[in-house]
């Protein structure tokens, strides 16, 4: 009995065993994620009619590549070439455009490249909708990818500074 007990048990030991090395390990990487613009990002107008303005912005949110879905906002503030405040105000994403993940060392730390399509409500003024926003983080980038880190925002597409990062949620 006691024989019979025993190979009982390292029959069931062994075929645990060889099940775990059948199955493929769980992945961290899903498809939401969070964002924050970790520092003020600014970027700048090169041409168009802002053509030397900045834009200073700030903020975060959720968004699921799968679903398409996005909530997102922050801060603005737009200022001449001589730093006079222009407007002010906030920023909404109303959809999520695309995501390009380059991962990671960990689920707290991963890059990648997100476009949005945002409205701004300026403090005093009509909301502007429609504008395309880009969120870079350059964690893990391929070395063929060249953009700068930070985001970009309608015609302020040349970034100056800021930093940003995604987490896996």
């Amino acid at each position: 009995m006691k024989r019979t007990i025993i190979l009982l048990a390292a029959f069931l030991v062994l075929s645990n065993l060889s099940f775990l090395t059948v199955v493929p390990p769980a992945t961290a990487q899903g498809s939401a994620f969070r964002f924050n613009l970790i520092t003020p990002n600014t970027a700048e107008a090169a041409s168009g009619p802002f053509a030397g303005d900045s834009i200073t912005l700030t903020g975060g949110g959720i968004f699921d590549v799968d679903a398409g879905t996005v909530k997102a906002r922050g801060r603005f503030t737009h200022s001449n070439s001589d730093g006079t405040v222009l407007a002010r105000g906030i920023w909404v994403a109303t959809s999520f455009d695309s995501f390009a993940s380059f991962g990671g060392p960990n689920a707290g730390t991963q890059g990648g490249e997100l476009e949005l399509t945002v409205t701004v409500f300026p403090v005093g003024g009509d909301p502007v909708s429609g504008l395309d926003m880009t969120v870079t983080c350059l964690i893990n980038a391929p070395s063929t990818f060249t953009e700068e880190e930070g985001t970009t925002l309608g015609d302020f597409t040349k970034k100056t500074g800021g930093n940003t990062q995604f987490h896996t949620n």
